[in-house]
């Protein structure tokens, strides 16, 4: 199967540069190869919305952990105490720890599925801001194409001159100080 689809593949790819030879060689086009990895870590917009799922994680680790904290302490209570509490004290200690269990399992799913939506919404915003920044800097230097070196699908070389990631970041980051004055 992968033999088909790399045949497939240099077929399409072949194909593509015979149909495209004689347009090419009236005007080469001008590409170029962003990281897209590197520009969501080190530049401002990604660096703040890495922060922002962050704080919200940390805000429910906390209060993840001060339930993990009940919950310990409540079982260690039942196995101290389990010999001389009487029946119907154990019993109501041990409906306590079952209701904190499942109160600790719906915030993990709570915690979980929010911020999957924040990273999403995140994802979006992010996006929303890059893409305009990726048609400026492209028209603003003339290429007629910009990969993405982070998710290399079809792409089985680059020449690392052609990598202009260094410059777009410094187009994000200034457009991101400008915006936020």
């Amino acid at each position: 199967m992968k033999t088909a689809s790399t045949f497939v593949l240099g077929a399409a790819m072949f194909a593509t540069t015979m149909f495209a030879a004689p347009q090419q060689a009236a005007s080469p086009a001008n590409v170029a190869f962003i990281n897209g990895d590197q520009v969501l870590t080190a530049s401002d917009i990604g660096t703040a919305a890495a922060e922002t799922l962050q704080a919200s994680a940390e805000q429910w680790g906390e209060q993840i952990n001060a339930l993990t904290t009940e919950l310990d302490t409540m079982q260690r209570q039942r196995q101290e105490q389990a010999l001389t509490l009487n029946d119907s004290a154990l019993a109501r200690l041990n409906q306590s720890i079952e209701e904190k269990s499942v109160q600790l399992e719906r915030l993990n799913d709570d915690a979980r599925r929010d911020l999957e939506r924040l990273e999403q919404q995140i994802t979006l915003d992010v996006n929303s801001q890059l893409g305009p920044l990726v048609e400026r800097f492209a028209a603003e230097r003339g290429y007629d194409m910009i990969f993405d070196t982070a998710r290399l699908q079809g792409i089985l070389y680059y020449a690392p001159s052609r990598d202009v990631t260094a410059d777009f970041m410094a187009l994000v980051n200034s457009s991101v100080s400008g915006a936020s004055q």
